[in-house]
């Protein structure tokens, strides 16, 4: 019996869940501990042990991981497309990879790297998540989405997986807390019940969980070798309707087993499965990023900086709070005077622990004129250093733990040259490099399933937006009714089929576009220092690459006052110069091309109308290929039985030629024998034999032998007639299987949305 999918979703969950509690409670306590808006830094033992007394949180801890972050953000990445089998199109990869940019443009991915990246630094592990959207309800349009997780505890791969972008994975949840209110609302008819009781959240809200489950079908497949030399790769059904269609078995290349893998998506409570379909890829559109990663007795153990730096950042707490309690212990420096010195003049003296004045003034003289002494101050008390160079000391513990000194950071460098300081840098830099590596993989791995879901959610006859790296946007026509990868009009893609060809893809980590602009136009700044020759050709480029109002207008003033042979540089690019004549043949054949485009595409209305017609003689074609299929297994059949009877009178021949050859051996033996007694009589006596007799006996061996080869001489020629008619019967056999076999046919491949080869049909078109 078929479990349900509810309970096995739950039993599942469990045993992912009880893997990860250990380390999903650490990364709860990192954040906690980290929070910007309200570090946790002071456990419960150490709040009751001082109440009452000084705690102070001086968080250090963030300052660590923003300048980690920070660096990733400025890190910009992109996705690189390229072809990784003989269908796939070079041009194709591009255009995909500016239909990749304008995904995360919408998607407003940075958003999704950042907060993974912050989790990842912060406690060990972050999430980024792929989902189909739908924009369009009439059409069912689509577009593909990256999409951030704020609760990295809230998602869920199966127990087991190794593989560090989450590949391997079988099964994923991904949870999610929605008010009541809001849960009624899109889903009136539901039950309140939450998925789990575990979390972060309210009992105002209510938990539902999405649930991602991988299956697998395997087949047989088999590589067959087509007639026309091509190879095909065919299930086991298809194979034998191929042979039926063609008349032969194809020759077998090699067998292997197919496995076919989809991906079940769910969204349920508790108590039911409130939504389902199938996810549109192979892959779980779930991808964990990992920060320090370590595995010990097959159990893997996740951290970011938090883990490392707590120690520290507690002990850095605990000196300073203990260095403000003995400085509160400790009296100020008073001032010891006679009363007589300020009788009067008191509010002024208060106001020295209030104000800052620049002077007081004290009676130096009593009633009586004696003189008064002046005010003297106590000595100040000592500052407890003890507890000042402890706290010191924790902040250096915490920059080795991650690997961040203050020179890495920017403060406090002894470095003077611009080359030390960025050493210091780099020095950082590569203590956290692990971190940005880490999303870098987790990143290939997003834009892998995207490439994955392209031939399925841009489907049919759509236009696709690109993003160029330079920030310019345009489309291209999706096509997927092509059998090519690439429809190229004028050496330009007009229009692509996603769903032909194989791509993959590798991550370019470096500036964005604007600024790798920027450092280019640098650098032919310099070029032009001290070459004014030079510095007026480059003008027009750095126009064009300035963000400056009237840029453009700009570059074509200072081109027009370019020298000839400079203008001919930037209007004929890279190439040569090209002679009239050769332009006006290229522009004429161009005009041909087009003619011949034009006469292609009326050809392909043409073929169409007769493929319309042809479709309605299917049934009278195929009727006359069973007829003609028939009548061969007929001719067969008249063949092999005519061939049996051949075979049984070639036997019979065999025999009587046999027992003639004895009958003539035994009419020899006896003639000899004959001859012997009458030659051993004639010696024995005296007188000889009469020489009638002898002569006698020569003519019945003559005779007898005369029989013999006379009897052999009938079977030979009875055999040749048989043997004449059989050769006579199959010939004309051969000749009607020939005529059968010959008749005209047609042979179509089929292909499948990659362009390979799935199948043939054959179409017996006349029957002679």
């Amino acid at each position: 019996m078929k479990q349900d999918p509810l309970q096995q979703a739950r039993e599942h969950y469990s045993d992912a869940k009880d893997a990860v509690r250990e380390q999903y409670e650490r990364i709860k306590q990192d954040f906690r501990f980290s929070n910007p808006a309200n570090p946790e830094q002071w456990d419960g033992a150490a709040v009751t042990a001082r109440k009452g007394r000084p705690m102070h949180t001086l968080d250090r801890t963030n300052q660590y991981i923003q300048h980690v972050v920070n660096t990733i953000r400025a890190q910009k990445t992109s996705a690189q497309i390229f072809p990784v089998d003989n269908y796939g199109d070079v041009d194709v990869a591009q255009k995909i990879a500016g239909i990749i940019r304008h995904i995360e443009y919408t998607s407003r991915a940075d958003i999704a790297w950042a907060t993974a990246a912050d989790h990842q630094v912060r406690g060990g592990l972050g999430w980024i998540r792929v989902t189909p959207k739908v924009v369009s309800g009439e059409t069912n349009e689509q577009e593909i989405l990256i999409q951030r997780i704020i609760d990295p505890t809230a998602c869920l791969l199966e127990a087991g997986w190794t593989e560090p972008d989450g590949s391997d994975a079988q099964k994923a949840w991904i949870e999610t807390s929605l008010s009541k209110k809001q849960f009624q609302r899109m889903f009136p008819k539901a039950k309140l019940d939450s998925w789990d009781s575990e979390g972060w959240f309210s009992e105002d809200s209510v938990r539902i969980c999405e649930y991602f489950c991988a299956e697998e079908k395997k087949s047989n497949k088999l590589e067959i070798a087509m007639p026309d030399g091509q190879a095909m790769t065919v299930g086991e059904d298809e194979y034998w309707k191929l042979a039926d269609q063609i008349g032969f078995k194809p020759r077998l290349i090699r067998q292997f087993e197919s496995v076919k893998r989809s991906i079940k998506w769910l969204k349920m409570t508790g108590c039911e499965v409130l939504e389902e379909t199938v996810y549109p890829s192979r892959f779980i559109g779930l991808v964990p990023v990992l920060g320090h990663e370590l595995w010990v007795e097959d159990k893997r153990y996740l951290c970011g900086m938090v883990r490392r730096l707590m120690d520290g950042q507690r002990l850095h707490n605990y000196e300073m709070s203990a260095l403000t309690e003995s400085l509160m212990a400790q009296p100020k420096a008073p001032f010891i005077l006679s009363a007589r010195a300020v009788e009067g003049r008191e509010d002024e003296w208060q106001r020295l622990n209030s104000g800052n004045p620049a002077y007081v003034t004290y009676n130096d003289m009593d009633d009586h004129g004696q003189p008064v002494n002046a005010p003297t101050r106590l000595s100040p008390p000592s500052f407890p250093s003890a507890y000042a160079n402890s706290a010191n000391l924790a902040v250096l513990e915490m920059e080795a733990a991650v690997g961040l000194p203050k020179p890495s950071l920017g403060l406090n460098s002894n470095a003077i040259s611009g080359r030390a300081k960025l050493a210091d840098k780099e020095a950082g830099s590569t203590a956290t490099y692990h971190f940005s590596d880490n999303l870098r993989v987790s990143e290939e791995h997003v834009y892998r399933i995207i490439l994955d879901m392209m031939p399925t959610v841009y489907s049919g006859r759509r236009q696709a937006k690109i993003l160029g790296e330079d920030g310019q946007q345009s489309s291209v026509r999706i096509n997927d009714d092509m059998p090519m990868a690439a429809n190229k009009q004028n050496g330009k893609v007009a229009e692509i089929n996603l769903g032909v060809g194989s791509y993959d893809v590798r991550i370019k980590v470096g500036p964005s576009y604007t600024t790798i602009r920027e450092e280019l136009g640098v650098k032919l700044q310099e070029l032009g220092k001290g070459n004014p020759v030079l510095a007026s050709a480059l003008l027009p480029v750095l126009m064009k690459m300035s963000d400056m109002p009237e840029a453009d207008k700009i570059a074509r003033v200072a081109m027009a006052m370019l020298p000839t042979e400079v203008q001919k540089a930037y209007n004929e690019e890279d190439s040569a110069e090209m002679p009239a004549s050769a332009k006006a043949a290229i522009n004429a054949k161009e005009q041909e091309l087009q003619q011949v485009t034009q006469a292609l595409d009326q050809a392909g209305k043409i073929i169409e109308d007769l493929h319309g017609k042809a479709n309605e003689k299917t049934t009278e074609v195929k009727a006359a290929a069973q007829s003609a299929m028939a009548e061969i297994d007929a001719a067969k059949a008249a063949l092999q039985a005519q061939s049996d009877a051949l075979t049984a009178q070639k036997k019979s021949l065999d025999d009587a030629m046999k027992i003639a050859s004895l009958e003539l051996q035994l009419a020899q033996a006896k003639a000899e024998q004959v001859i012997t007694e009458k030659f051993n009589k004639a010696n024995e006596s005296e007188e000889p034999e009469d020489d009638g007799k002898e002569n006698e006996a020569m003519m019945m061996l003559a005779e007898a032998i005369k029989e013999g080869q006379q009897s052999i001489a009938q079977v030979i020629a009875h055999n040749t007639e048989v043997s004449a008619a059989m050769h006579g019967m199959t010939a004309e056999a051969m000749s009607k299987l020939a005529s059968s076999v010959s008749a005209p046919r047609d042979i179509q491949l089929q292909r499948d949305t990659s362009g390979r080869p799935t199948g043939a049909k054959s179409v017996v078109t006349q029957l002679q």
